[in-house]
């Protein structure tokens, strides 16, 4: 087992620790929205995010896991990070316009601002998924070189 492989296996190890921890967290917050909510379905509205934020989650420790079980590390973190960079890009629309808008019909009017950190973990994922193309293209470029010689 090389080095990479060792630390990646504790760093999954900690994602999974933290994707359960969210995970209880946001059925423990759905629980919350049901007990306050029952009047006022404009509650559920904050947990519209939280499913593409799950599975941003889950793809960081499915890409650790594979990269320390010594599955190659480009192939895996160039296709993790596509996910991980699409479904943050999801949960930050989610956030700023889903949140709103689905008050906007539920209660009438929107109960939520315009969060800049739901923007910038939007934005972060559209750079997450431009960073994985570029893996794609400099393994691509590697292949090709690799053949020249």
């Amino acid at each position: 087992m090389t080095n990479l492989e060792k630390r990646t296996k504790w760093m999954a190890l900690a994602a999974l620790f933290v994707f359960a921890v969210m995970t209880v967290l946001t059925a423990l917050q759905f629980h919350g929205a049901n007990q306050m909510g029952a009047n006022q379905p404009a509650f559920y509205a904050i947990l519209l995010p939280m499913p593409f934020y799950l599975y941003a989650m889950g793809s960081v420790w499915w890409m650790l896991r594979r990269i320390s079980l010594g599955n190659g590390f480009a192939p895996s973190v160039s296709a993790g990070l596509r996910r991980v960079g699409m479904a943050l890009f999801a949960g930050g629309l989610v956030e700023v316009f889903g949140q709103n808008l689905f008050t906007i019909l539920v209660a009438g009017r929107s109960l939520f601002e315009v969060d800049a950190t739901a923007i910038a973990i939007g934005v972060v994922g559209v750079g997450l998924y431009s960073i994985a193309g570029l893996i794609d293209e400099a393994r691509e470029a590697k292949t090709e070189l690799d053949s020249f010689i």
